[in-house]
Parts: C-alpha cells; sequence; structure tokens
C-alpha cells in the first residue's frame, strides 16, 4: 500500500475522522483475505496546521490577499511529501477552492474532495446539490466548477442569512460541540429549499466537520435524516484516498 499523507488541523475534529474513516477502510478491505498478525494499515503520516492562523488569513477578492494563505498550505504539502507521502489528502474541504494554487509544484497526488463528491454523485443519479460549507466554500465558483464535469448542479444557500447560520454551526463544530448541530443544519435546509424541492437534490455536508452532527449516521457516504438525503464529503474523500492507497498503475 502507499504511504498516505493526511494535511489536517483545519480543523482537528475532522483529522481524526479521516484517520479512523482510512483504517476503517483497510480493515474493511482485508476482511476474508488472507495475512498474519494485525490488519494491514497503508502508513500514515499527519501534517497539522494551526487553524487560528488559516481563518485569520483568508483572502478576499484583492490580488494577492490570499498569498500568505496559499504559502502555508503549500509548505505544509511540501513537508508531507519529504516525509515519504505518494499521495496526500486534506481534511478539509474549504482549501481545495485553491487547490490549484497550493500544490502547485507538488510531486505527488493531492486528491480533490470535489472529485470524490462527483463520482459518488454519478454512480447514484444525482443531479442537484444544495452545498453547505464555509463562507469561501459556498461563495466560490470552485465547488460548481467541480462538480459541472459529473452533471452535477451545486448550489449553496442563496441568502446570506442561511450561509452566517451554517458558518456559525461550523463554528461550534470546531469546537466539538454537537448538541443541536443536525436540528440546526435542517432548519438551514429546509429554509433554503422549498418542501416540494427537497425530494429532487441531495445536501452535500460540504465542510468536513458538517458530518460530525450526525454521529448516529457515522461512516455513512450518504443517509436520509427527517426526509432529507445528506451526502458525507468526509467518508466520500477518506474512501477514495484509501482506495488509491491500494490501487497499482
Amino acid at each position: 500500500m502507499k504511504k498516505l499523507g493526511i494535511l489536517g488541523g483545519v480543523g482537528w475534529p475532522s483529522t481524526i475522522e479521516y484517520y479512523r474513516l482510512v483504517c476503517e477502510a483497510s480493515l474493511a478491505y482485508h476482511r476474508g483475505r488472507e495475512f498474519s498478525g494485525p490488519t494491514p494499515m497503508p502508513e500514515i503520516v499527519i501534517e497539522s496546521l494551526d487553524m487560528n492562523f488559516t481563518i485569520n488569513n483568508r483572502g478576499t477578492s484583492e490580488p494577492g490577499s490570499w498569498d500568505v494563505w496559499d504559502a502555508y498550505f503549500h509548505r505544509a504539502l511540501r513537508r508531507l511529501e519529504a516525509s515519504g507521502a505518494e499521495l496526500i489528502v486534506i481534511a478539509s474541504v474549504t482549501p481545495h477552492a485553491r487547490l490549484k494554487e497550493i500544490s502547485h509544484g507538488i510531486g505527488v497526488p493531492v486528491l480533490s474532495v470535489y472529485e470524490a463528491i462527483g463520482r459518488q454523485c454519478a454512480a447514484q443519479g444525482i443531479e442537484k446539490l444544495l452545498v453547505l460549507g464555509t463562507l469561501p466554500t459556498m461563495t466560490s465558483p470552485a465547488f460548481r466548477a467541480g462538480m459541472a464535469p459529473f452533471g452535477v448542479d451545486a448550489v449553496a444557500p442563496s441568502r446570506q442569512a442561511l450561509k452566517d447560520d451554517v458558518a456559525g454551526i461550523i463554528g461550534k463544530l470546531y469546537r466539538n460541540e454537537v448538541e443541536g448541530a443536525a436540528e440546526a443544519i435542517e432548519r438551514v435546509v429546509r429554509a433554503a429549499v422549498p418542501e416540494q424541492e427537497l425530494a429532487g437534490l441531495a445536501v452535500c455536508l460540504g465542510c468536513t466537520e458538517l458530518p460530525l452532527a450526525f454521529p448516529e449516521h457515522n461512516g455513512e457516504p450518504d443517509f436520509l435524516a427527517n426526509g432529507i438525503r445528506y451526502l458525507n464529503s468526509s467518508v466520500m474523500h477518506a474512501t477514495a484516498a484509501f482506495q488509491a492507497c491500494v490501487d497499482t498503475p
């Protein structure tokens, strides 16, 4: 198996989740296979960033405003590469809006969360997504562009107040405060989508902390909760990372 690098710390709860999901994917993969001793696991190295720094150095639409942020992530990817990682997964959705900038010159694959989500949607015939995530995720055109090759129309809540509500929920989940989060997410969804349209779309939990609000659906790539279909971006991305570890050229 290839050595996996996890770029985490943005935030720490989802970093733990990615590590767990990769290891559980290896358990499932090796079930029924012949081996001696403990279940084989991919070698994993984790580079954990300071989330306070990343949030305080997010850019704007001004030219050059993302330079510090981009450089911080790029250096972390370099360190993972130098540690022997043969592929890298970022345990956060937000940085994928600038994946091209932060991964420039990196010599190993950095796996796209958009591709993992898009492939899942294509496999299940999902054509429309309501994307919930950080403000950069919901306001950047990158997520929508990433879904387009898979025939998926990705939209965010149209009202700024709802986007702010999602950001507030994520802020609590960063601190591992999960009580009431699922109900708060449902309120946002029902305020953003007319009842008659809910059956025709899926809600992408497009921040790796958001799935933590639904512990009863732990490890499920998609699930129903109170009549709403959710997609767990963390499960899709981490599962794709493990599969890349065992795939041979």
